[in-house]
């Protein structure tokens, strides 16, 4: 070998196990990097390897192989009935009753394990059994099983019950309070599930102790301070005037206990209080006067409220209550309070009530001496009724059932072709006056019905008629300002007037040609008080039917803004058979009321 030869060969040589070991190492991770290329290809599709599901291997497995098994390995778990203990008490669950195994989002789950960065599929790839994941199942909660549960853990616990106090006599009596017990449902739950996943027969619950709210303690301090309430009498002054007393007795059956706070606050009862001291100062208070409306042609003007003074009863209970318990002398000075009336003068201003703005007046006709007490019992009723801005007026409601206890008397009642007596006749005199106010003055009226038949003394085509419960007369105030009735009555005519404030409104109405004209016929009517198998003739005025229509345009600032119409079909009268039992009629139009 030359020099040169030998010279190129050394440094070979030196060089050769560093050689080695890197071309070992490249070796090897070539193989490895093969071996887990390798596996990713083949696990791309299935659940990288060391991953288990409640310590179910589903490694390796396809997603559906998966999803198999996580199916049949939790729902037998889950068939394994569970013994719940709540103290010496112990009752048993079937999970699978509480629990559904969802295996689909289990196995999304386990299809995503140590697939969440680069790193870590690389480590499940390469080494799949030196660190697996256990993933926890899906488990959905079956909502009435909850609820049984639930009833289950409620029927052996308790609630706390509070200490509670009273008076008997002059002594406070106290009941102790009682702790209860709570279980909490979402923690059993939990227990549960997690006996069922990891087999385990029994679980046993917590039980919390729950302090009552009021307890035995708190009644106590109550009682000890009620002793001293009714220990003696406390004296009443007023303007250092001497009232009297409230005895001890009279003090224990005023005495209250209220709950505040997790404590007992005395008081005393506001009603009885009243009752005991309102008699001592009713010389020196006076009830206040509402403002009202005093009329004056056709100009209103308000006359003024006035306060009035009262107890002040908050005032009076807190002195005797604080002379009761307090260290120094028991005595009360009470005093009065102002009492606002209902309606102030204030108020009644701002009602915009300043003149006439409607007046009508109807002919009462022949009319009975009941029948005109009636209609002047309504008036009187209706008299002074305020209708605000947007309120809707209802006939029934303001006057009332007409009832003999309400001091109505007998009259008449329009039934089909029949005039039957009826309490509180007279009562469609009153409908129809005010409807026509209501009509004149554009109000919307929201509902109204005519008679069954035409009455000559009322304006064709403008009548009301209403019942107690239905129908009724209704109309809706949709001025800016409020609406005062007022009324006025002799025994021919009925005149309701409407004030408020003039509005710039012009209402312009007309009557339609009477049509559709129907001749009378004989009317059928059931009469189940009469004679039975009788039959009787009652004749009628042989008026014919007919239809008409009032029309009615509503100018406000000289601009149109409401125009509508009232049909009235108003029937023929012929004359009435009524039929009474027994017998068979050839129909039946109406049935008579028993009387």
């Amino acid at each position: 070998m030359t020099e040169i030869a030998a010279r190129l060969v050394r440094p070979i040589r030196r060089l050769r196990p560093l050689s080695l070991v890197a071309i070992g190492l490249a070796v090897f991770l070539l193989a490895a990097g093969l071996t887990v290329g390798a596996r990713a290809y083949a696990y791309k599709n299935s659940v990288l390897p060391g991953v288990r599901v409640a310590g179910v291997d589903v490694g390796g497995l396809s997603e559906p192989a998966a999803r198999t098994r996580i199916e049949a390995v939790l729902s037998g778990r889950l068939r394994q009935p569970v013994d719940i203990a709540v103290g010496e008490d112990v009752f048993t669950v079937t999970p699978s009753n509480l629990f559904t195994v969802d295996a689909k989002a289990t196995e999304e789950l386990a299809y995503d394990s140590a697939r969440s960065s680069v790193l870590d599929r690389l480590g499940a790839l390469a080494a799949p059994f030196a660190a697996g994941q256990d993933v926890e199942p899906v488990l959905r909660v079956n909502r009435s099983a909850r609820a049984a549960l639930g009833r289950e853990l409620a029927s052996r616990s308790h609630r706390a019950v509070s200490a509670r106090i009273s008076m008997r006599g002059l002594e406070p009596v106290v009941v102790p309070g009682q702790a209860g017990s709570e279980i909490e449902e979402a923690a059993v739950i939990a227990l549960v599930r997690d006996a069922a996943l990891k087999e385990l027969p029994t679980v046993r619950v917590p039980v919390r102790t729950v302090a009552p709210a009021l307890t035995t303690a708190a009644a106590e301090r109550a009682a000890a301070e009620a002793r001293v309430v009714v220990s003696a009498s406390v004296g009443l002054r007023f303007r250092q005037r001497d009232l009297g007393e409230l005895a001890p007795g009279t003090l224990a059956s005023l005495l209250r206990f209220k709950a505040q706070g997790g404590s007992y606050e005395l008081s005393l009862a506001p009603a009885g209080l009243g009752v005991e001291l309102a008699p001592l100062v009713r010389k020196f208070t006076k009830n206040p006067v509402d403002a009202s409306f005093r009329v004056d042609g056709e100009r209103v003007r308000v006359v003024k409220a006035r306060n009035g003074t009262q107890l002040d009863l908050p005032g009076a209970g807190a002195a005797v209550l604080a002379a009761a318990t307090g260290s120094g002398a028991r005595e009360a000075h009470i005093g009065l309070a102002v009492e606002k009336p209902k309606l102030t003068t204030a108020e009644a201003r701002a009602l915009g009530i300043r003149r006439q703005v409607s007046t009508f007046t109807t002919d009462m006709g022949v009319s009975s001496s009941n029948r005109i007490w009636n209609v002047h019992l309504m008036a009187d009723y209706i008299d002074g009724t305020i209708i605000e801005p947007g309120q809707t007026f209802s006939f029934n409601k303001t006057v009332g059932e007409r009832t003999e206890e309400r001091g109505f008397r007998e009259g008449q009642m329009i039934l089909g072709s029949l005039l039957l007596p009826a309490i509180g006749g007279g009562v469609c005199q009153t409908a129809t006056t005010l409807f026509n106010n209501a009509l004149d003055l554009g109000l919307p009226i929201t509902e109204r019905r005519n008679h069954s038949w035409y009455i000559s003394h009322y304006p064709i085509g403008r009548d009301a008629t209403v019942n107690w419960g239905s129908p009724d007369l209704k109309f809706k105030n949709d001025l800016d300002h409020a609406l005062l009735i007022k009324t006025s009555y002799t025994d021919s005519t009925l005149t309701f007037t409407f004030y408020g404030t003039k509005q710039s409104r012009r209402v312009v109405t007309s009557t339609g040609p009477q049509e559709n004209f129907t001749s009378p016929q004989p009317s059928y009517a059931y009469d189940p008080a009469a004679p039975k198998g009788s039959i009787r003739t009652v004749t009628g005025s042989h008026e014919s039917g007919f239809d008409i229509t009032v029309y009615r345009k509503v100018y406000e600032r000289g601009k149109l803004i409401r125009k509508d119409s009232f049909v009235s079909h108003y029937v023929a009268v012929g004359d009435t058979i009524i039929y009474g039992p027994g017998t068979h009629p050839p129909r039946i139009d109406f049935v008579l009321p028993s009387i």
